[in-house]
């Protein structure tokens, strides 16, 4: 029998336990859906499902095989396919000068590919056919695998979206924020600022095409999948993908894009930054020390191949790094191919976040990949951007805009403009100086982008969904939004009234004229 003293102990024990681990009290199972074949997207998912585990949730994790780490205390659903997937891209020889269509049907294709590899895997049918599999949320990348929106549908539980690469128009649409004047397009080659009438004119017909591409080319075969997999659902696919209960974007406003966000559009830009970065080997830390006027860092992202390069990409940047006094550190699939030059150090892979942190580093080039600029923005360092694909262009514009870097056109690199354009980051202190101030606005929020990505994550599992966040345009007709039936009727009324009023009127004036030409012609016969 226990004594009072050891009875109150133990109480102690359970509320300190209770008090300290709040994580155990609302444990909810979570199933999430993740089929990239880039590593890059990976390094944004993993602390965020890491966090999800340490707070007690309980994760089903579908995913490839190689390239999603391992994270302890998830029950991983590995599909092979999708690795066998990224060999092929790996493979393929990627060409920079393709219509929007041809480019379409190419993506179209591997999106496909992505959502029907993960539906007919056998673990994840073994899932799907498991009567007491229960989940009280689906978390997936919001866009192009709209065939496995199905998990919502099929486990009756919220949608919770994942914009690795930010935002766009078909993100805005997927959460019913029809506001056609702060859209973006999903590939940014040829769209404009939108400054003059002509570019508006542009614009809208670019991503008009671009909604003509989703709706005739990616939707059909995702649409196909869904109703081949989930044959018992009661939503068509074009109803459920308008019910995304929360979608987590990877972007702030302070990095130049201000956008008038519905309430369950949250930015979480520098989620990925909660994971400890890898530290500097002995060799690159002396290196880094060492360098007397400072080093540049070249990189054009994690999985970027060069074989997708430009050709005259390398020998013109080794050309340009030959004539520098600076340090250069240059991330390369070849380093025995670039390491002539007495101040070119390279390497297949480096601590991009641990060298970029080194207070002698006075210049990052890079594609503008979108967590390499956040990486930039994090810690202050200048960028020239050579973008190649998809957001890059739209991503570069911003941060030239705010003054932190310039670009150079990979179709046209030329030895003395990218020497030219290195020594203005390097020299000219304006960069700097506004890489500091947006770096401070960036730092300056009320909570880290991860705690704010896991609230609000949260908020919709306790909530039930959160229904009360999706505005009634959701359940509305885009007519029905922008009023275009009353107005419709306003000016049909006034329409009609004034085609009424210019008939009589046009009546009265050829009977007058009539009437007055027979008196004119009676008093000539006379």
């Amino acid at each position: 029998m226990l004594s009072g003293p050891g009875i109150a102990g133990l109480l102690l024990t359970v509320l300190l336990f209770g008090l300290l681990c709040p994580k155990l009290a609302n444990a909810e199972n979570i199933l999430a859906v993740f089929s990239y074949t880039f590593g890059s997207s990976y390094l944004l998912i993993t602390p965020f499902l890491r966090n999800l585990v340490q707070r007690g949730h309980q994760i089903t994790l579908i995913s490839g095989v190689s390239i999603m780490p391992h994270i302890e205390g998830v029950h991983n659903i590995r599909v092979p396919k999708l690795d066998m997937l990224m060999k092929i891209l790996l493979d393929l020889e990627y060409e920079t000068d393709l219509t929007k269509w041809t480019e379409a049907q190419f993506v179209s294709d591997y999106f496909y590919n992505c959502s029907k590899f993960v539906l007919e895997d056998p673990g994840v049918q073994e899932l799907l056919h498991n009567a007491s599999a229960k989940y009280s949320l689906i978390i997936l990348e919001a866009t192009h695998n709209d065939a496995l929106y199905g998990f919502s549908q099929h486990f009756n539980a919220p949608l919770v979206g994942i914009a690795a690469y930010g935002s766009s128009w078909n993100i805005d649409f997927l959460v019913g924020n029809s506001a056609p004047s702060v859209y973006e397009p999903i590939s940014a080659l040829g769209y404009t600022a939108g400054l003059s009438l002509m570019e508006k004119w542009h614009n809208l017909i670019f991503i008009t095409e671009e909604r003509l591409v989703e709706r005739f080319i990616y939707l059909p075969r995702q649409k196909d999948l869904y109703k081949q997999h989930f044959p018992g659902a009661t939503t068509s696919i074009h109803n459920l993908r308008r019910r995304f209960s929360l979608i987590l974007i990877n972007q702030h406003f302070t990095m130049g894009r201000v956008r008038s966000n519905v309430p369950n559009i949250v930015e979480v830009a520098g989620m990925h930054l909660d994971e400890k970065p890898y530290p500097l080997d002995a060799e690159l830390r002396k290196i880094l020390d060492e360098a007397k006027h400072g080093v540049i860092y070249f990189s054009m992202g994690l999985q970027l191949l060069e074989t997708w390069l430009p050709p005259g990409m390398r020998p013109a940047m080794s050309g340009a790094f030959a004539q520098l006094k600076q340090q250069v550190i240059w991330k390369s699939d070849h380093p025995e191919m670039v390491n002539q030059s007495r101040n070119v150090f390279a390497r297949t892979w480096f601590p991009q976040r641990a060298i970029l942190n080194h207070p002698n580093v006075k210049l990052f080039i890079t594609h503008a990949g979108l967590l390499g600029l956040i990486e930039s923005v994090h810690y202050a360092v200048p960028l020239l951007c050579i973008p190649l694909f998809y957001d890059q262009f739209q991503n570069t514009k911003r941060m030239e805009k705010l003054g932190v870097a310039r670009r150079l056109d990979y179709k046209n690199l030329l030895r003395d403009e990218i020497v030219l354009a290195i020594e203005d980051l390097v020299y000219n202190a304006s960069y700097k100086r506004n890489a500091r101030d947006l770096s401070q606005r960036f730092h300056d929020q009320p909570m880290s982008a991860m705690d704010t990505a896991i609230w609000w994550t949260e908020y919709i599992m306790r909530h039930k969904g959160a229904d009360h966040m999706r505005i009634a345009e959701q359940e509305m007709s885009l007519m029905q939004y922008y009023n275009v039936d009353v107005v419709s009727v306003l000016f049909g009324r006034i329409g009609l009234s004034a085609i009424i009023v210019i008939f009589l009127g046009w009546k009265l004036v050829s009977l007058a004229t009539r009437h007055l030409e027979y008196r004119f012609n009676v008093h000539l016969v006379r």
